[in-house]
């Protein structure tokens, strides 16, 4: 990695400072995709939370794919020594940037393919662009994660919460959607260039190179690690693209309030792994019994938090749907209670697939991807024409069920191994 001759290495902080910032700003960010839905419940329609939710549901699976699960594959990729013939930091980035386009068009056709009216494709287009931004930010994030200094992107994460809810809010207010999404997207880039950009700049150089032998390499090394990202996007929103095939966009939107707990759940899941993957890389290599003593604290708090979700949705859950989003939502409840179970079993899956991607098993979570998205579709079309909604979250808590039970599984087979092991 390139680094500017005047800016020393920080030294790492502990894990438990790198959680304490990583988990306030992904608080914070879920917080605000939480209230987003909320936002749009209040002051728009179940119809326009339908079609921000189906730009969701569409956009973030394609940027997902086309990421190729960059920053956290640079991050743990702590080896040493000549032998090793590494991407450099600059390819990474200038891969990253090349791709964001191309992602734009993807959504683009899909969104011709289905056939939608134009207001919901401008919806979806304008949430990809928000995504793009969000994009460029995690990459950025990359330097830093590795260097385990997580306050700017603890921070970073906390100005796209705000920005993200904000904005929204004062768009539904001041114009509609088109407005308050175009607004986001608009703050979601000022937050890249004015906050993101000169934090990373502290650790790397943020001149991106675009050698195509490089770029090739690195690509061909990304891919199975960002197909088994994108396919595990793919994978969670087949209920709602078959529930909106099924029953429109009304039954989307429905669909989005009951699996809030899981958006807010999936957030915190993703910060705990952020933080970890760095030490869990490097205690692989030097210290299993530490390596797996560290996982099992992170699958306990795992448990311990979305346990958490699911006693505050058993008490409180009529009152949530009825008052943060509108009295017809509250029907619902048993749903709601069924995806707040869901998220505890996607939890663990979650950190049981960060664990892989922090001992370098990318084909592997491929592979698992492959079938967990064979799994959705066929619980999916199974139980959602039948049952509707709660069909569809029927098949979402099957899918959580197989995804934590094909990861265990993996983790025991290609976890790591004491020395007096595997001499044997």
């Amino acid at each position: 990695m390139t680094r500017p001759a005047s800016a020393p290495t920080p030294a790492p902080a502990s894990l438990r400072r790198s959680l304490s910032w990583t988990l306030l700003g992904e608080l914070l960010f879920a917080l605000a995709q939480w209230g987003s839905l909320m936002v749009v419940a209040k002051l728009g329609s179940v119809e326009a939370l339908g079609r921000y939710s189906l730009g969701l549901a569409v956009a973030t699976p394609v940027i997902v794919l086309l990421n190729l699960h960059l920053r956290p594959i640079w991050v743990v990729d702590v080896r040493e020594g000549p032998e090793h013939e590494r991407a450099q930091w600059a390819d990474y980035l200038g891969l990253r940037l090349l791709v964001q386009p191309l992602a734009l068009l993807l959504v683009a056709l899909v969104c011709v393919a289905r056939g939608w009216p134009p207001l919901t494709i401008a919806v979806v287009l304008l949430v990809a662009l928000i995504r793009v931004a969000g994009s460029i930010a995690d990459i950025l994030q990359a330097p830093a994660q590795r260097a385990e200094q997580m306050a700017a992107i603890g921070i970073s994460r906390v100005l796209a919460a705000l920005a993200w809810i904000g904005m929204l809010a004062l768009g539904l207010l001041l114009g509609g959607e088109l407005l308050a999404l175009g607004l986001v997207a608009l703050a979601s880039f000022v937050i890249v260039i004015a906050w993101d950009a000169p934090q990373a700049r502290r650790h790397a150089s943020l001149r991106p190179r675009l050698d195509a032998r490089a770029l090739q390499r690195l690509l061909v090394a990304a891919l199975p690690m960002g197909l088994a990202a994108g396919l595990l996007g793919v994978t969670g929103n087949v209920p709602a693209y078959v529930l909106e095939l099924e029953y429109g966009l009304a039954d989307v939107g429905f669909f989005a309030a009951v699996l809030s707990i899981l958006q807010a759940s999936g957030v915190v899941n993703l910060a705990l792994g952020n933080a970890a993957i760095p030490r869990l890389s490097k205690l692989a290599l030097v210290d299993v019994r530490a390596f797996w003593r560290l996982l099992a604290k992170l699958l306990a708090l795992v448990v311990l938090l979305n346990g958490l979700g699911l006693a505050l949705v058993w008490a409180f859950g009529d009152l949530y749907l009825r008052y943060a989003y509108a009295p017809q939502y509250a029907q619902y409840l048993p749903e709601l209670l069924l995806a707040a179970l869901a998220a505890i079993v996607l939890g663990l899956a979650n950190m049981l697939s960060q664990t892989l991607t922090a001992i370098g098993q990318f084909r592997a979570q491929l592979i698992i991807n492959v079938v967990a998205l064979l799994g959705s579709l066929a619980l999916a079309f199974v139980l959602i024409p039948a049952h509707g909604l709660r069909g569809a979250v029927w098949a979402l808590l099957g899918l959580a069920v197989l995804r934590f039970t094909v990861y265990a599984i993996a983790n025991l087979v290609f976890g790591p191994r004491p020395a007096r092991e595997l001499s044997r």
